[in-house]
């Protein structure tokens, strides 16, 4: 899917000034993770044959995709912490997995991204430091709460109205010193030796990178379940990437990340599964993952047949985005046809976290559909919550223990607690209570303290709970 912009949703509608949103660390100090994936957060997933393995023990999961993870312009240490405390809580998922999106490339919508363009004197990509700190964070947060990650490299080129994270045209406009990506897509991404190596300069930069905040190189951090070759990677949009390219990517990331699984991320919007894997690439040794997006309820009918596919040539299947299916039921259903095929995983479209600026972020794709929060909501006041979100969540935490034959928890996890309040002007103009939220708390007692002082001038007050 395209990323863009969230919004917060609360109940004053205006933003407090940054200078008074809570501390990044504070709502979430105290929160209780799951030991279980805490404790094998320093193992790779690994594949054996068409199944994955954590810690000697089968992995499989359901879960949510979280394309903002990476972007610093909407999520800052706070979001970043509650998506993973979301994910990771003791309870809350049978086993703790998420999606992010890819690395931003700056561009007509992105005004700053990892990559800012290409140095001539220097003969490189130009990174931004800053973004890079911001990755740190993701991938040491993650490992603290033992969420993996599959994190895909670049985005493809779905045109300059699309265009929301940067992609392949710029970065082949910056390579080569072009006005366009008009003229850009005059030189094929996929065949051109200089592309080719410029893209495995892409990758050497991310594997070598040292977190600055663990100490980890990014090619031997665990916490990456896999690197994906890009985002909806596909030729001419009704064939996947060329079986060239992808294994050239994939044999450059796997002799640098040797331990990490290589997913494939190629998309073509094609009916027939044949037609979608390259043989080439469903044979290649360092290709571990094949994967597929579904979208409406039609496509929800075809993924036996890809997971059937994959486990024909001893691969890994992951349904790597699924949505925007008309009832719930159907998000149900999809997840336990992956479960009966021999999928190893399946990620919903799509998870936002809370805000700092109180309230939650929000995310519309169109047609009513909005994105999902945990643990989600039965009947949502905002307007920018889907009113099915409850249903759904509920179901793809259900799936998550149930494909690892485990009991599924009676109750939610205990969430910590929220940041201070603060005031906030409402849209009357009236004052209002904000405050940042904490990860699976779904309702909230406020205590109110009123005073008032007497005729004889004793200030006397009381105070009175008020359920949120």
């Amino acid at each position: 899917m395209g990323a863009c912009s969230s919004k917060s949703a609360h109940p004053a509608e205006d933003s407090t000034p940054a200078s008074h949103a809570p501390a990044a660390s504070a709502p979430q100090q105290h929160f209780a993770m799951a030991q279980s994936h805490s404790a094998r957060s320093d193992h790779f997933v690994e594949r054996r044959g068409s199944d994955l393995f954590l810690a000697g023990e089968r992995f499989r999961f359901a879960s949510l995709n979280a394309p903002e993870l990476l972007d610093g312009d909407v999520n800052g240490p706070f979001e970043v912490r509650d998506t993973l405390q979301a994910l990771a809580a003791e309870g809350a998922f049978g086993t703790a997995v998420t999606r992010t999106y890819t690395l931003r490339i700056k561009s007509k919508n992105i005004g700053r991204g990892h990559i800012n363009g290409w140095s001539a004197e220097w003969n490189d990509w130009m990174w931004d430091d800053g973004r890079l700190e911001e990755m740190d964070l993701v991938l040491a947060e993650a490992a603290k709460a033992g969420v993996k990650l599959i994190i895909p490299i670049v985005n493809q080129d779905t045109g300059e109205d699309s265009n929301w994270v940067g992609s392949t045209a710029d970065l082949t406009r910056y390579r080569y010193g072009l006005r366009s990506n008009d003229e850009a897509r005059q030189i094929d991404w996929w065949t051109d030796h200089t592309m080719v190596e410029s893209f495995k300069l892409i990758m050497d930069f991310l594997l070598n990178r040292v977190n600055s905040i663990n100490g980890r190189r990014y090619g031997d951090d665990p916490t990456i379940l896999a690197w994906e070759t890009g985002n909806e990677m596909n030729h001419l949009g009704m064939r996947p990437a060329p079986a060239s390219w992808t294994l050239i990517v994939a044999k450059h990331l796997k002799s640098r990340a040797p331990r990490t699984l290589v997913m494939d991320g190629s998309f073509a919007r094609n009916d027939s599964p044949e037609l979608c894997y390259p043989k080439e690439v469903l044979e290649s040794p360092d290709v571990d993952i094949v994967s597929y997006h579904y979208y409406g309820d039609g496509d929800a009918r075809r993924v036996k047949k890809d997971c059937e596919m994959a486990r024909r040539y001893n691969k890994v299947f992951v349904a790597g985005e699924f949505g925007f299916f008309s009832k719930p039921s159907l998000y149900e259903s999809f997840m336990k046809d992956v479960d009966s095929a021999g999928g190893a995983g399946s990620l919903v479209w799509s998870l936002r976290p809370h805000s700092a600026q109180g309230g939650h972020k929000t995310h519309g794709e169109g047609d009513g559909i909005w994105s999902y929060h945990i643990p989600g909501w039965k009947d949502p006041q905002h307007p920018e919550f889907d009113s099915r979100e409850y249903a759904i969540v509920s179901a793809i935490r259900a799936a998550s223990f149930k494909i690892n034959g485990q009991r599924v928890p009676s109750r939610f996890p205990v969430p910590g607690a929220p940041s201070k309040p603060w005031l906030v002007q409402s849209r009357s103009g009236g004052p209002a209570i904000a405050h940042a939220g904490a990860a699976w708390a779904h309702k909230y007692v406020v205590v109110v303290s009123v005073r008032a002082v007497s005729v004889d001038g004793i200030v006397g007050g009381e105070s009175e709970p008020l359920q949120l």
